[in-house]
């Protein structure tokens, strides 16, 4: 039995939406910067991903996640248009809300919980490993996370790590 993917899984949430997902090369007409972009449209709506995103799983899962956050969470404001402090701050919590559904689909509070406190995961990648995400993105989960445990930033790297010894003799860490 063939178990599917992330990216397999977002395709295929992408597809019951009726969601298009293309690969443009992004990155030469935004002068380096976007590389995702969700386009509604009562008729065609669709996702379009930088074409070097299929060059790196991880980044293209991440992208994809949180253009289908926009798509779940709606836009209320074209990022693209913004005359006004209040247009940013619109397009600021579009963002996040699509980002919080993002971490939300491809890491779970339950599965977070599990890797922290059974499997004892300590730092962030080791956490983006194993859910396969970027570090970058599990530091936003980390950050979204409404779970008991305790994973901000600063417990992370503190929870049960034994403190580096250094041997003067030998000038060794162990």
């Amino acid at each position: 039995m063939h178990t599917l993917t992330k990216l397999e899984l977002l395709s295929d949430l992408a597809n019951k939406e009726n969601l298009s997902i293309l690969y443009r090369n992004l990155r030469q007409i935004s002068l380096n910067k976007l590389i995702g972009l969700y386009i509604w449209d009562p008729i065609a709506p669709c996702i379009l991903l930088d074409e070097g995103l299929k060059n790196n799983y991880r980044k293209n899962i991440c992208t994809l996640a949180e253009e289908l956050g926009h798509h779940f969470t709606g836009i209320r404001r074209n990022f693209m248009n913004t005359d006004t402090y209040q247009d940013l701050i619109t397009v600021a919590k579009d963002e996040t809300q699509a980002m919080r559904w993002a971490t939300n689909y491809l890491i779970n509070d339950a599965e977070l919980t599990y890797a922290v406190s059974k499997l004892k995961f300590r730092s962030c990648w080791e956490l983006a490993d194993y859910f396969e995400v970027t570090q970058p993105f599990m530091w936003k989960k980390l950050g979204f996370r409404h779970t008991d445990i305790k994973v901000r930033s600063r417990d992370i790297f503190n929870v049960n790590l034994a403190p580096c010894n250094y041997n003067k003799k030998n000038n060794l860490l162990y």
